[in-house]
């Protein structure tokens, strides 16, 4: 299934881009919202973290597919809320030269809240759904700490220092990993007896 290895590479990709990038800094324009990063940087930095959530956004769409009823629902309402985070990098890069008291930055943390919000209740509802189904799904641990993750990271990334809000971010984003793997594992599964019908067919 190679949508469980698009999502194991998007949950990856924010660590990956932090150590190319992470490092890139610069003492001018320091009043932008790019900074401390140059503007180069910080554009490179927000496309591949909208390829990053572009990726997981398969982990949605995949679970989606396939559960039906609230779960079905839960998982488009965290495909909706992480195709907006794809728009929100996509826009937080355009910005990079934008004065910090400019009033487009606030939209920009509404929009970012708005859709983390959506991304947060459609995977701790999926996740619910998931540990209560009978027999319980082999998503369901993995959503579960990935909606925790999530949980933690938001009130960390408005409230605290960028250090600390970057940090738990990323701890949310490998989560994905978990949760690729996990779609890898279960895809295997069900392919172990389609190739043995085939076989006897």
């Amino acid at each position: 299934m190679r949508a469980g290895w698009a999502v194991v590479a998007g949950g990856a990709l924010p660590l990956l881009l932090g150590a190319a990038l992470g490092s890139a800094t610069t003492t001018a324009s320091a009043d932008t919202w790019a900074a401390p990063m140059p503007p180069g940087a910080f554009l490179a930095l927000s496309l591949g973290l909208a390829v990053s959530h572009l990726l997981v956004l398969l982990a949605y769409t995949s679970a989606r597919r396939s559960t039906s009823g609230v779960a079905s629902a839960a998982a488009l309402v965290g495909a909706v809320g992480t195709a907006a985070l794809v728009a929100c990098e996509v826009w937080s890069g355009t910005l990079a030269r934008t004065p910090l008291h400019a009033p487009v930055l606030g939209a920009l943390d509404a929009a970012y809240g708005v859709s983390s919000l959506a991304v947060l209740v459609g995977t701790l509802v999926l996740a619910v759904v998931l540990l209560r189904s009978r027999p319980r799904l082999p998503l369901a641990w993995p959503v579960l700490v990935n909606g925790l993750a999530l949980l933690v990271a938001i009130p960390l990334k408005f409230f605290t220092s960028d250090g600390v809000g970057v940090a738990a971010l990323t701890v949310w984003s490998l989560t994905y990993v978990w949760w690729g793997l996990r779609m890898r594992k279960a895809s295997r599964r069900h392919a172990l007896p389609e190739a043995m019908d085939a076989r006897t067919a």
